[in-house]
């Protein structure tokens, strides 16, 4: 073909007709532009309907993501708000005295208060974070869905904060003073035996035969004021912790269906 173009163009200049040759050149000019621009074309559409197949693999992990990260996020919801209940049930105990109350709920609330669960920092997959460090986050055509996306992302992380918060002030000024004034053979001689999963083993711990006996000292520190008021504080850092769980829990929600919009 480039040999056949090139005879015609000798043939116009050894005939010494410019013009016809230049009509001729830009006609071959303008015919490889158009071929260039039909390559383009297609190897766009090419790139268009792998990038299609590409999106809807990522939709779909999104959607499996949102039932696990759902899932978390109901767990944190429960785990939070049972330790402000906790910690408000034993606030009323210690504040009146004629409150009733057995030697087994107060150690039932007194297991629940220093419990956690660190959603933000570990539990739960940031999808976000995958679709950025892969390069695939602008693949998903919908604006929309990115910008959930990205608040999603921004929610984990201040969830994150306010949990180290949380957890910090249990770690250094809750739990020690349990650990001065809890006797904890009390609360284990409520029960005959636990099972603690460590290190990829369940390990159960036997009971029975500590003494059931034992004398209660909860009625000491329940009195104690410092006791009131890291319950107090403890209340404070947890309550932070559940509109940011809320928004998670929406922002689960809009994703999931913005996703399942545009796989159907």
């Amino acid at each position: 073909m480039i040999n056949f173009f090139r005879k015609i163009r000798k043939k116009y200049a050894n005939d010494n007709r410019p013009i016809k040759y230049v009509r001729y050149a830009i006609g071959e000019i303008v015919l490889v532009v158009i071929g260039i621009l039909i390559a383009l074309q297609i190897n766009n559409w090419n790139q268009n309907r792998l990038n299609s197949k590409e999106e809807i693999i990522l939709l779909n992990a999104i959607s499996k993501k949102m039932e696990t990260n759902l899932f978390q996020q109901s767990i944190g919801v429960s785990r939070y708000e049972n330790i402000i209940n906790a910690a408000e049930q034993l606030i009323m105990v210690s504040s009146n005295s004629t409150l009733y109350t057995t030697s087994e709920e107060i150690y039932q609330n007194l297991n629940s208060i220093t419990k956690r669960f660190l959603v933000g920092k570990s539990n739960i997959t940031n999808i976000y974070d995958e679709l950025i460090t892969s390069g695939k986050f602008n693949l998903l055509k919908s604006k929309e869905l990115r910008n959930e996306l990205t608040a999603f992302n921004l929610n984990l992380q201040l969830l994150a904060s306010y949990e180290d918060l949380q957890n910090n002030f249990v770690d250094n000024h809750l739990s020690p003073f349990l650990n001065d004034n809890i006797n904890k053979l009390e609360i284990l001689a409520k029960k005959d035996s636990i099972d603690l999963f460590l290190y990829g083993k369940t390990l159960k711990f036997d009971f029975s035969n500590l003494p059931k006996n034992i004398n209660p000292s909860h009625n000491i520190f329940l009195k104690n004021e410092k006791f009131t008021n890291l319950l107090v504080e403890l209340i404070e850092h947890t309550e932070r912790l559940l509109p940011i769980y809320d928004r998670l829990g929406k922002s689960i929600s809009k994703i999931d269906s913005l996703v399942i919009n545009k796989i159907h």
